[in-house]
């Protein structure tokens, strides 16, 4: 029986949308390059207005030792005082000069050009979001992107796609009534066969993906500017990654090797990494430190905070994945960065992430177990981890995050750790405090990953701040620092608050004084229930309005978990008019949940300007990322500097785009003088060194028993009389 005649019409729309979604998909990694020569020509021109800038930099005497016969001193009486005066003068204007003719203008315009070109292979690229260029720049490097990741979910079906879309719809031979009357049963059926498939496909997932996926491109590529903006404000690190891979353009290969030695370097750099489970752009720094890891498979990175040792850490694991797909990776942290390491994980890798945590603990080792991955777990839980991994379930890197946790060889955590030395083949050893100036510290943690080397470190100890005490430690120790490599980090400013203390400050302050409270004195001006009546209170609010006016987001630091409480339930009241919408506050200190940490994290970078996150320093001064602030107040000087540092650190880091503003509260005429002088007395023998860890190490070993007598004793011969009275 002869097959009814189907509608011709509903096919050939069932075919050209099928192609042309494949067209679209297609096109999606054609415009690729023309993306990436969009941003170069961006790039090169924000370059040479950057470069024409620097022209205001050189005074127009500088064309003399040129010999081209410019009178400079005809230029300088008609009010040219530097280079970009010229470059900004048209032609017709510098002929009004006498003695400016043709042949000079010729020569002045070469000239520029000349120096145009030297400052321009000097000058790291800042694109500025305040101006049209900068805007242009950004946007387009936000549409590409989101073209990488989409790029990169649509990757594995690009061709297969392509290729089905092409034969289903090359066998559907029948595309019309006519065509139909002359073709035989045989190929009537094949085409009707051929539109069922097609019809099935187009309802499937891979179809119903390919869709999504062209969608969000199109979506990707019709940001607006203000979206860039923001987004750059927020993640700038992604942007300049991909500027810097775009452009050739990184650091001299000194810095980015640190004190690696030459030849080492070159077999380093040598391998070649796959990174098709990485889903992010790597620094040029941060490529050779994933490279460090994988080559030299047992080391210690201790890149300052900031530079991204977790990117480095997870793009190692993405190139030991994508050799050894459903290998096991742990990574043993701090409670508070566990929910922020999965998070990387899954952000910037395919890489399955398992949570070895709480009451979810065995069902999570039991599927990490079973699916391979990385699981992500606390020091406090390896003691219920240890025995259970083992030869059977081989680790392909061990990841020891914080890893001055185990500098204690006697600790159960450090034996903890230890006892999987055995069950991996690389192991990963991270930390932002630098070891040069602790050899005893350095040599247990170098000891973990490379024993062989403890003895030559001890014997050199001596040298321990010259290259070659580096040179010694290259195979097992890379540390590169924030103002080497992040050259495009804005700039910092500290400012010391001094203020005067009111009569209730006076009041409260003496009766610590009198019970020789060391750390009573040390709150200094938040002591009394009423903030009103402090004067660091008071200039804390001034300072946290200014901030919101200048649409800026605030941390405030305290050790003192009281002074912390005071600050909030005062500023929620004082602060209600800061923006429309009322911002948002919030607090972080020691008994703060480590899950609730990153949550209250994310919020606050969300929230309005003139937002403001209240940290315990112990507790916010380490494992967060908090880019989204730009000012810092500390409530007191920390008798630790490190503390200080490493509360400045999360917010001056890979990501910042704002300048950052840091104030510390201080009252003049209490202990935060005696804290500020000893350190200030201190500073000379600091500069000495090149590195900050003599410097932050000496500064936290100060506070020992006799300093906090003579402390307390100054005070008391202040302020005991006042009791008295």
């Amino acid at each position: 029986m002869e097959s009814r005649a189907p509608d011709f019409e509903q096919i050939r729309i069932l075919i050209r949308t099928a192609q042309t979604l494949d067209a679209d998909f297609g096109r999606i990694f054609e415009e690729e390059r023309a993306q990436e020569q969009e941003i170069r020509a961006l790039c090169a021109v924000s370059v040479r207005e950057q470069a024409v800038g620097e022209l205001a930099r050189i005074p127009v005497e500088e064309l003399r030792s040129a010999r081209a016969g410019i009178r400079t001193s005809a230029l300088l009486q008609a009010g040219y005082q530097n280079l970009l005066d010229l470059h900004r003068a048209p032609d017709w204007k510098l002929q009004q000069t006498e003695g400016i003719g043709d042949r000079q203008i010729s020569a002045i315009r070469t000239l520029l050009d000349g120096f145009i070109q030297k400052l321009s292979d000097h000058i790291r690229l800042r694109p500025d979001p305040d101006t049209e260029e900068g805007r242009r720049l950004i946007t387009a490097a936000a549409r590409c992107l989101r073209a990488e990741q989409i790029r990169r979910e649509g990757e594995p079906l690009r061709e297969d796609f392509h290729d089905y879309i092409g034969g289903v719809t090359e066998a559907i031979a029948i595309r019309g009534r006519l065509r139909w009357l002359f073709s035989r049963r045989r190929t009537k059926e094949d085409s009707l066969y051929a539109v069922g498939e097609l019809t099935a496909f187009c309802r499937g997932q891979e179809y119903t993906k390919v869709r999504r996926l062209v969608d969000q491109y199109a979506e990707a590529q019709s940001i607006p500017a203000e979206e860039a903006v923001s987004d750059f404000r927020r993640n700038n690190a992604a942007y300049y990654a991909l500027l810097e891979k775009l452009t050739g353009t990184s650091l001299s290969q000194k810095v980015i090797y640190s004190s690696i030695p030459a030849q080492l370097a070159a077999q380093i750099d040598a391998l070649t990494l796959d990174l098709r489970d990485f889903r992010g752009n790597l620094r040029a720094y941060q490529t050779f430190g994933t490279k460090y890891i994988l080559a030299q498979k047992r080391v210690l990175l201790g890149d300052e905070m900031g530079l991204g040792k977790t990117i480095q850490a997870i793009a190692a694991m993405a190139h030991l994945q994508a050799a050894e797909p459903g290998c096991h990776f742990l990574i043993v942290c701090p409670a508070s960065v566990m929910i922020n390491w999965c998070r990387e994980i899954l952000r910037f890798s395919s890489i399955e992430a398992h949570l070895l945590h709480g009451p979810g603990l065995e069902e999570a080792f039991r599927e990490w177990q079973e699916r391979g991955g990385a699981a992500i777990t606390n020091y406090e839980s390896m003691g219920k981890l240890t025995g259970r991994i083992d030869s059977a379930m081989r680790l392909a890197m061990l990841v020891i995050d914080e890893a001055h946790y185990i500098k204690n060889p006697e600790a159960q955590r450090t034996r903890n750790i230890h006892a999987l030395e055995d069950e991996s083949e690389r192991i990963l050893l991270m930390t932002g405090t630098p070891l040069e100036n602790r050899v005893n510290e350095m040599c247990e943690l170098v000891g973990f990953v490379r024993p062989d080397m403890v003895g030559e470190i001890r014997a050199n100890a001596g040298i321990r701040h010259a290259d070659a005490f580096r040179e010694i430690l290259a195979p097992v120790y890379l540390r590169r620092r924030r103002e080497e490599v992040l050259e495009e980090l804005p700039p910092l400013t500290e400012e010391n608050e001094w203020c005067t203390m009111t009569p209730q400050d006076l009041a409260a302050y003496s009766l610590q004084v009198a019970e020789e409270s060391l750390p009573g004195m040390r709150r200094v001006a938040f002591l009394q229930d009423d903030l009103h009546t402090s004067s660091k209170a008071c200039r804390l609010l001034e300072l946290c309005r200014e901030a919101a006016e200048e649409g800026r987001k605030i941390i405030i630091y305290s050790y003192f978990r009281e002074t912390i409480r005071k600050i909030r339930e005062w500023l929620r009241e004082e602060i209600r008019d800061l923006n429309a919408g009322g911002p948002y506050c919030a607090e972080i200190t020691g008994s703060t949940p480590a899950e609730d940490r990153q949550t209250i994290v994310d919020r606050y970078s969300h929230a309005p300007d003139g937002s403001l996150l209240l940290c315990q320093v112990q507790a916010g001064g380490t494992g967060l990322n908090i880019q989204a602030a730009s000012v810092v107040i500390f409530c007191e000087p920390q008798i630790k500097p490190s503390l200080t540092r490493q509360a400045i650190a999360r917010v001056f880091r890979m990501g910042q785009s704002q300048k950052v503003l840091v104030f510390h509260l201080l009252c003049d005429n209490t202990v935060d003088e005696s804290v500020m002088q000893i350190l200030q007395d201190k500073q000379a023998e600091f500069d000495l060194y090149a590195d900050e860890s003599v410097m932050s190490h000496a500064a936290d070993d100060l506070p020992d028993r006799e300093w906090i007598r003579q402390v307390i004793e100054r005070e008391r011969t202040k302020y005991l009389p006042a009791v008295i009275e």
